[in-house]
């Protein structure tokens, strides 16, 4: 191949693009990201509804070179927004943070290597996966109400019993034995840092399987990052904490949302003395790097400060220290979504938060962009509707009271 078919590094403005660029991103060089369904994608920082190939159709090797991820890759070296890309641009909007800037703070390091391996289409000679984000399944012993049948066995479950009586319970990456599990085998030479989310990713097996694979091969000092809903420690004879050993950093980022009956209202099958029990051993686990990731949603926003309150009054959260914690700003369901909460309370729920801002705490930076994020739109006349479809028939199924739990968002019912 001569070189004349290669970009030419010489004409790219390196330190434009690690620093300043609004569109770069490293991950279409660096991962791809496969969900139970088999729906791939650039990365998991996007609202699924664009997906870029499947996995009943190509592997990951062909879709890391498909035309979409050329393009995008091209897009990105010419400072064009790309729609796929929608997420971490509202992410910006709204505070410093978001996935697309990780990917350069900690994957930048291969800039040059991956530009070395780029033709002018875009197409990568080489497919080195230094991210690992694969969802296997949809296992989960969760039906967390913002969540779906997709990510969660249980929803698929409800859904079989409900209304879909020909819907798959276990939904999987794989049609058949090996394929993408064993494409990843291929990769773990290249893992820097290998991200397990679900589903529940402490009761799938494939993640056990990569793990001794990663210890095998003496590839210990990849980073393993977790999001757990913190609710077991334990899959049948394994014992996570003696495997977590053998590896230099383990961040195990729990999904919590609140505390007691609202925790175990947004995400059933909650137990919150056993998961409140988990979060503290992993707090005090030496080599462990434990955080809370929070999904900022309407059920949460307006007493989100009571929930920083207890977690800081428990010992697991420091306002001044745990700057790993985050706040996910979640989109959908957008009757779900803190934007769809009505503008007086949303107003209610900013004064609140913003009555604990300090400015330069950790806390801080998660209490600007929630009310930042909130703020952007006003939606509840457009997703009211679905909000009441959707909770009134979640607490016929389950036998709950949303509004027996959210006492504070009973005012809602008056605008339906």
């Amino acid at each position: 191949m001569s070189t004349s078919e290669y970009l030419k590094l010489k004409d790219l403005d390196k330190d434009f693009l690690l620093n300043e660029s609004k569109t770069f991103c490293m991950y279409p060089w660096t991962h791809l990201n496969a969900t139970p369904l088999g729906n791939i994608f650039p990365c998991c920082s996007n609202d699924y509804t664009m997906p870029i190939a499947n996995t009943a159709d190509v592997s990951l090797k062909e879709a890391f070179n498909g035309e979409f991820m050329k393009n995008l890759r091209m897009d990105m070296l010419n400072e064009k927004h790309h729609k796929i890309c929608d997420f971490c641009y509202s992410h910006e909007e709204a505070g410093p943070h978001s996935f697309r800037k990780y990917s350069i703070e900690h994957f930048g390091k291969y800039f040059d290597e991956s530009l070395e391996m780029t033709h002018e289409d875009g197409h990568v000679d080489e497919m080195k996966m230094r991210y690992f984000d694969i969802r296997f399944s949809n296992i989960c012993n969760f039906k967390c109400r913002s969540c779906g049948s997709e990510f969660s066995s249980q929803w698929a479950l409800e859904d079989k019993k409900s209304w879909k009586p020909d819907g798959p319970v276990i939904i999987h990456v794989d049609n058949e034995e090996g394929g993408v599990l064993e494409e990843i085998l291929d990769q773990v030479d290249h893992i820097d840092i290998a991200y397990f989310a679900g589903g529940e990713p402490l009761i799938t097996p494939e993640h056990y399987v990569i793990l001794e694979e990663l210890i095998r091969k003496g590839k210990t000092d990849t980073v393993l990052r977790y999001n757990t809903n913190a609710s077991t420690v334990s899959y049948k004879d394994k014992d996570i904490f003696a495997l977590w050993k053998h590896f230099d950093k383990v961040e195990v980022s729990c999904s919590i949302d609140h505390f007691g009956q609202r925790a175990e209202c947004m995400r059933h099958g909650t137990d919150w003395g056993r998961v409140e029990t988990n979060l503290k051993k992993f707090r005090a686990t030496e080599h462990i790097s434990f955080q809370m990731n929070t999904v900022l949603s309407i059920m949460n926003y307006y007493t989100l400060y009571e929930f920083f309150e207890y977690m800081s009054g428990v010992g697991l959260l420091d306002y001044d220290k745990d700057f790993y914690n985050s706040l996910y700003l979640a989109a959908n369901p957008k009757h779900y979504c803190a934007q769809a909460l009505p503008k007086s309370m949303k107003e209610t729920a900013a004064a609140k938060l913003m009555g604990m801002y300090q400015g330069e705490r950790a806390i801080d930076g998660l209490i600007k962009s929630g009310v930042g994020f909130a703020a952007q739109n006003d939606t509840w006349e457009d997703v009211k509707k679905d909000f009441f479809h959707m909770t009134y028939r979640l607490n016929k199924l389950r036998g709950e009271d949303f509004f027996d739990a959210f006492p504070e968002l009973k005012p809602l019912q008056d605008m339906e």
